[in-house]
Formats: C-alpha cells, structure tokens, sequence
C-alpha cells in the first residue's frame, strides 16, 4: 500500500522530489507529504522553513529544532475578514515575518490532527509559495518518540514576498453554483455527518450543496495526525461518491477542514479548489440551494 509520503533523498533539497519515489499515482505535482525520518535528517538544511502553528505556550515548552511559531488563529481571522483572500497587500504584510523565499521550502505541522497545519498549507500556497508541504504525523507523536526537541525561540530576518494569488486553487460562490449548474466539479463537504444533514446548524441555514459528497476530514487522518493510506483513502473517496479524474471543489464551515479535504485530494492526482468560505458562505444567504438528508456514506 502507497502511503504517499516523501522520502526525500538525500541527494535533493528537504522537500523535493524525484520521480522515482513517487508512486505512479501520485503526480508530480501533488502536495508535499514528509516522514518524520526524513525530516530528522535534513533538520539544518539552510534552506528549511519549519512552521509550529500550535499555540505558543507549547511552542515555548519544546518544538521540532529550528521551527517558527505562527499565529494560526491570527491566519485564520485575517482569511475569513470580507475581501481578505483578494487584499495582496494584507498577505504581503503578513508574510513578510516569515522570511520566506522563491527558494525557500517551508513545512508545517501541528499537534491537532493535520487541521491547523492543512489550513496554512493550503494559505501558503495559494499566496504563491512553490515548495510547501505537511508531515505525516503531529507533535504529539514525534515528542513520544523520543525526537530532537529544542526551546529556543526562532525569529528570522522578515523579507517581502510578492504575494501571486493562485486563483486555480481557490473557489467563490460563484464558481460553486457555475461547477453545479455545468456538473463540472464534484463538490466535496469535508463538515461532520450532522452539519451535512443539518441537524447541527452552524449558519442561517442547515444542509448542505446539492450533490455534494459527504468526506469528512477526521475520516482521512489518525488520531496522530498520519494520513492514511493511498488504498484506504481511494476506497473511502470511491464509497463517497467521488468520480475518478474530475476535478473537486472542498469545503466546510470556513476553509481549516476543507484544507485537509484538499490536500488529500490534491496527493491523489485530482485538480482541486477549495471553496475557503465554505458553509459560513453558502448557508448564510438565501440564494443558494440547499439539501438535507443522510449523506452517500456512513461516518467510519
């Protein structure tokens, strides 16, 4: 079974690829998945970022040698302010702490299941950062066994960076409904089974988009924060309802679930948008249709 991860050679940069430790489904392109031994080995690569988007206080106690903390909940506030996935000079502002570079490689892990971390990741690169990935596993597991860990507090020159929104990798509203109407795109809703069905409201309205595949994140990451399988992510994806080589649009109440959604999708070869405002969008206007029901798929 592929588990999709990077062994990074030690002939490549920490994050690069070669295609020969692809899986043959995997392509070139996908999103950065990186072992916790591959990591370990190229921790002083000059060329690493490493970003620890737990809250500071544990950051402060011990974290992976040379990560950076970042305010995950300051992110997550700038990205959900009206306008703010369009404001350039925002995301430039913002970015500029982190020092990061057309060269630089830039990872990032969390201690919360891959959520925090997908939700960068996926920042990052629509902002335009090239090299940015996740690894398998969280905090939590490295700190068990027994993994360098260090205390100093990390801060590098800031630098700016020319923020290039990548629209390809990002849907509106607007885009949703046109995906819906062509049947051009699998929507997939990344929320828990009781948001899909409404019996938990979280905006105006409950449901969820019409067609839409119920793959809640929690269901693609363990309990450590690796993911799962290529074999048992495919069958997963295949009992959702989820159509082999079209594109996908993810979503959930506001961009964090739907990253993880997005990632794993991305890993599997499919072109995919992440529909970022997600449900906080879709069910607090009334334009918008919307469905309840049990979804394709039980929770597993």
């Amino acid at each position: 079974m592929h588990r999709l991860v990077s062994t990074l050679p030690a002939v490549l940069a920490v994050v690069g690829y070669c295609a020969a430790d692809q899986p043959k489904s995997q392509p070139k392109s996908a999103a950065i998945l990186t072992t916790f031994d591959a990591l370990q080995e190229h921790l002083n690569a000059p060329s690493l970022r490493l970003l620890d988007v737990r809250p500071r206080a544990d950051y402060e106690k011990g974290h992976i040698p040379g990560a950076m903390w970042v305010d995950t909940k300051a992110v997550e506030k700038l990205a959900a302010r009206p306008g703010a996935l369009t404001d350039r000079a925002a995301w430039e502002a913002w970015i500029a702490p982190l020092g990061i570079t057309p060269q630089t490689e830039v990872l990032v892990y969390d201690a919360n299941r891959q959520l925090d971390a997908a939700r960068l990741w996926w920042l990052l690169s629509y902002l335009g950062v090239e090299k940015v990935g996740l690894i398998d596993g969280n905090f939590s597991l490295w700190q068990r066994q027994g993994r360098p860990l260090a205390t100093e507090i990390i801060k590098v020159n800031p630098k700016p960076f020319p923020v290039t929104f990548r629209t390809g990798r990002y849907a509106t509203r607007s885009d949703v409904l046109e995906a819906l109407n062509a049947k051009s795109a699998n929507i997939i809703d990344a929320r828990s089974a009781p948001e899909y069905t409404g019996t938990e409201l979280r905006s105006k309205r409950g449901g969820h988009i019409p067609s839409a595949c119920s793959l809640e994140w929690a269901n693609l990451v363990d309990q450590d924060g690796r993911f799962l399988d290529e074999t048992a992510l495919r069958a997963k994806l295949e009992r959702s309802g989820v159509k082999t080589g079209e594109p996908v649009i993810t979503h959930c109440q506001g961009g964090g679930r739907a990253s993880v959604d997005a990632f794993v999708m991305e890993r599997l070869g499919f072109s995919t948008r992440n529909y970022y405002r997600g449900w906080s969008d879709w069910g607090n206007t009334d334009e918008t249709p919307v469905e309840r029901g049990k979804p394709k798929v039980e929770k597993t």
